[in-house]
């Protein structure tokens, strides 16, 4: 009699099925990114939980640590891809003079509200600002911008820099851009899931820098783990200070080319020529 019943059950399944129509293969598309669609993404990523995993927020104090003396207490820094201003803020705490750039008008508002009226904040930068600023930090932008944007980015970073100035770019090192993607099935869509279009090695990312006039000094391979960095610094380490500062912070402050952990990200140091 149960036997009887699973037949039953399974005949019944399977003219559901032929009823609903045989099962057609997905195609799937990958998403061609324009501007609108990356405002669009990073508006909505600024009102999800999302930010928890933002780069600068993670390891912002571990880049501020790892480049600090490249940065001058009586000279101006500007954040180019601002963001939500975390990394603003860090360098704020530590009495720099920064100024922001950041192209999506959605999160501008946010970065005010996190750093305007602080001591040291020189406001926002737009696109025809004719200031310049002794550093400009690019930190997990680079592989975020669009191929027809690229050339104009650059070129304005130059432009933004003085001369002899110094540029730190920060990008995933030699990143599987095909494992950094996510699929919506309603759209069938695939995409990365944190907008990256492109890719560097130490290499690569060196020679496309200095096609735009900058010389490099070092590339550092870097996992920005905090306990790497924080725990060597007086003001962020507190309680947990340690004054015995490991061989490879000594060999990253002299610009000697040196992997950090899994080395997951560059650290390309370089000056304006």
């Amino acid at each position: 009699m149960k036997r009887q019943r699973d037949k039953q059950r399974a005949w019944a399944w399977r003219s559901r099925r032929t009823a609903r129509g045989p099962r057609r293969d997905v195609e799937v598309r990958r998403l061609n990114w324009t501007p609108d669609l990356v405002d669009r993404f990073w508006a909505g990523f600024s009102q999800t939980r999302l930010t928890e995993y933002s780069f600068s927020r993670l390891g912002g104090k571990s880049v501020v640590l790892a480049i600090e003396h490249h940065l001058l207490k009586d000279g101006t820094v500007l954040d180019y891809g601002a963001g939500d201003g975390e990394l603003v803020g860090y360098l704020l705490d530590r009495a720099y003079k920064v100024a922001a750039y950041e192209p999506s008008g959605s999160r501008n508002q946010r970065l005010i509200d996190r750093v305007a009226g602080r001591d040291g904040f020189l406001g926002l930068v737009g696109v025809e600002s004719k200031e310049q600023f002794d550093v400009v930090l690019m930190i997990e932008v680079i592989e975020h911008i669009l191929d027809q944007d690229l050339r104009r980015a650059l070129k304005n970073v130059h432009r933004l820099l003085k001369k002899s100035g110094v540029l730190v770019v920060t990008t995933p090192n030699n990143e599987d851009l095909e494992l950094g993607m996510a699929y919506c099935p309603v759209s069938e869509t695939l995409f990365h899931r944190w907008q990256h279009v492109r890719s560097f090695t130490a290499e690569s990312l060196s020679e496309l820098l200095l096609k735009y006039r900058f010389s490099p000094i070092v590339v550092h391979q870097v996992e920005f783990r905090l306990d790497f960095f924080v725990p060597y610094d007086r003001l962020w380490g507190g309680d947990q200070f340690v004054a015995d500062t490991p061989s490879y912070l000594n060999a990253l402050r002299m610009d000697t080319p040196v992997q950090i952990g899994s080395g997951s990200n560059l650290l390309f140091i370089g000056r304006k020529v």
